[in-house]
Parts: C-alpha cells; sequence; structure tokens
C-alpha cells in the first residue's frame, strides 16, 4: 500500500511543488491538501491519512496547535512540522504537542521523504541541521496555562484582527472575543495588546 499523505501549507505553489515531487514517488499518495491550520485539521481528521505534513506558520491555526488538537483527539498518524523558523523553543513545542519530525524548510526534498517514512514510524527526529539543536532545559511556555480557544483568540490578535473579524472566523460573539482578550491579558499578564502581540510571537503562537 502506498504511503498517505497529507499537505497543509498556506502557499499555493509550495503546496502544488509538494505534491508534484510526492507523486512521482510510487510508493506515495498524496490523498489530499489543506490552505490554513483549521481545515487542515477537519482534512487529517476526515482523511486519516498515514502521515500529515504541516507548515507551522499559518492562518486561522498554527501547525503545532493543530498538531496538538489531532493527539488530543487520538489521531494515531505520523505528523511532521515544516517550518523557517527553528528556534529550540518552537521545537520543544512542536515535540511536546506531539509532532513525529520538526523540518527546516530550506531542506531538500530527499530529506522531507525520509522523514515521511520515520515519521510512519512514530520516531521523533529533526532535519540534520537541526540535530545538534539543544532542547534541554527549555522552560514552558505561556501556551501551557491558556485554553484552546484562548490560543485561537491569541493568534488572531496577533495577526492583526479585529473583535468582529475574529468572532466571525470562530464563530463566537463579539462579547466573547472581548471577554478571552481580558482573560489573555490577565493570565499573560500584560496590559496591552502589543505587548499581547510581542509575546504571541514569541511563544511561537504566529510568526509575523
Amino acid at each position: 500500500m502506498p504511503l498517505r499523505v497529507a499537505i497543509i501549507d498556506d502557499h499555493g505553489i509550495l503546496r502544488e511543488g509538494l505534491r508534484s515531487l510526492l507523486e512521482r514517488d510510487p510508493e506515495v499518495k498524496v490523498v489530499g491538501e489543506a490552505p490554513d491550520g483549521r481545515s487542515g485539521l477537519e482534512l487529517v481528521e476526515r482523511l486519516k491519512p498515514d502521515v500529515a505534513v504541516f507548515d507551522n506558520a499559518m492562518p486561522e491555526m498554527s501547525g503545532i496547535e493543530a498538531v496538538r488538537r489531532l493527539r488530543s483527539g487520538g489521531f494515531g498518524g505520523g505528523l511532521v512540522i515544516l517550518s523557517s523558523f527553528h528556534d529550540p523553543r518552537t521545537i520543544q513545542q512542536a515535540r511536546e504537542a506531539g509532532a513525529d519530525g520538526f523540518l527546516n524548510k530550506d531542506n531538500s526534498f530527499q530529506i522531507l521523504r525520509s522523514s515521511l517514512d520515520r515519521a510512519r514510524r512514530r520516531e521523533w527526529h529533526l532535519s540534520p541541521d537541526l540535530e545538534e539543536t539543544q532542547l534541554t532545559g527549555i522552560p514552558g511556555g505561556a501556551g501551557e496555562l491558556l485554553t484552546p480557544r484562548e490560543r485561537e483568540v491569541l493568534q488572531a490578535l496577533a495577526e492583526g484582527k479585529s473583535t468582529k473579524e475574529i468572532a466571525f472566523s470562530l464563530e463566537l460573539s463579539p462579547k466573547t472575543v472581548e471577554t478571552h482578550r481580558m482573560h489573555l491579558m490577565s493570565k499573560l499578564q500584560v496590559t496591552n495588546l502589543a505587548d499581547l502581540t510581542r509575546l504571541a510571537i514569541r511563544e511561537g503562537f504566529v510568526s509575523l
């Protein structure tokens, strides 16, 4: 049976390029694509591929948050994060969320192809250029304090969305969004949106 793969990335050209490269391999079948974290989460839950490849910095929901939700929902397939941002904290967050692999986007296709096989076996791994990254002694991030909904609101706020836009995209009332915003500021001990945005970037909720 071919390796069934899903690709989740907000850049259409990258998705098309990955699909084209993967489908040259007779042992791989791309079963679906999605342009953002939220639809990618739904796609993986529905199709249950052997391995899903997530870009990390995406609208609606980051790749790491999508991985976290898939694991909490019992998804047992392989999950790989692709990212241009690969500081130790982000890598640690990906591993703790349940990712099997974390790859620098600058790597070759051959490294990604090898990663798919390792992820299918549920082996934690980094791309070779990141293997020397030190992951010990990293303190827990602010995300541990937040609920899944609060993380969604935090990402949307950091992306510059208005209260109305967030309410529409998350199917909430504007009042509920404002309540989440107040809770976020209280939990994270910040007093304004600028500090909240800086914290969201530092903690890997969004890459701007």
